[in-house]
């Protein structure tokens, strides 16, 4: 009976851990969700640029028109026109800016994890840590639901690759 090599142990190993941990599958949605949101955020900065929240008042309009002409006081509808009407048009280059940051960061460090890019973690620790602060900073002077909901996906992931960079390095990967 032959014996397995340290080598092919550890390959072994991994390619269960790859395959069934419940973190790595965890790690992995969390990446393609995180890639998504990217590209969104992406498109929304474009969407600014391009003058979209000029429209927004009359796209949400027409887009909710029919459930409106049903049932005027329709709770989505209605909170959809008045957070159309109220974009600080002041802010928009703040927006543009941030969206196109955040996206950009966000596909960034997915490609580089995707690639197994060895500072990878580390660097998405890094630029999550600083939207984190940076996002809570905002939070306190501004206030803002999204604000909250962004630092709380992002403190998630956090976790989620500091268990996956863990788990990496047990393996020896």
């Amino acid at each position: 009976m032959a014996v397995a090599s340290p080598q092919s142990r550890k390959m072994t190993a991994l390619k269960q851990h790859n395959s069934k941990s419940l973190n790595h599958r965890l790690f992995a949605v969390t990446l393609f969700a995180k890639a998504v949101l990217g590209v969104l955020q992406l498109a929304t900065a474009a969407a600014i640029f391009a003058g979209a929240a000029d429209r927004l008042p009359a796209l949400t309009q027409w887009f909710f028109r029919a459930e409106l002409a049903e049932n005027p006081n329709d709770f989505l509808a209605t909170r959809a026109m008045s957070l159309a009407g109220v974009i600080p048009t002041s802010d928009l280059a703040f927006y543009t800016t941030y969206f196109l940051a955040h996206g950009g960061l966000h596909i960034a460090i997915v490609v580089a994890l995707l690639y197994g890019a060895a500072w990878a973690h580390r660097a998405a620790l890094f630029v999550l840590w600083a939207f984190v602060i940076y996002q809570l900073f905002e939070w306190l002077t501004v206030g803002g639901v999204a604000l909250l909901i962004l630092t709380a996906i992002d403190l998630t992931v956090i976790y989620i690759t500091v268990r996956e960079q863990r788990s990496r390095a047990l393996l020896g990967s």
